[in-house]
């Protein structure tokens, strides 16, 4: 998100939703406050709206 946010393709200090997974599908979703890439730890995971199971 760091990187869309620097290219200008995501406005700065909005919450926005993230998927990620493998070529097998979407696992994991987040709601976060992304960061300019320079700052990214200031990053902020707002809500975990799903994840995989830990077998």
């Amino acid at each position: 998100m760091s990187m869309a946010l620097d290219a200008g393709l995501i406005p700065y200090g909005v919450d926005v939703a993230a998927a990620g997974g493998t070529a097998a599908g979407a696992d994991t979703a987040l709601v976060l406050r992304p960061a300019h890439y320079q700052n990214l730890l200031d990053t902020k995971i707002r809500e975990i709206i799903c994840k995989p199971r830990d077998f």
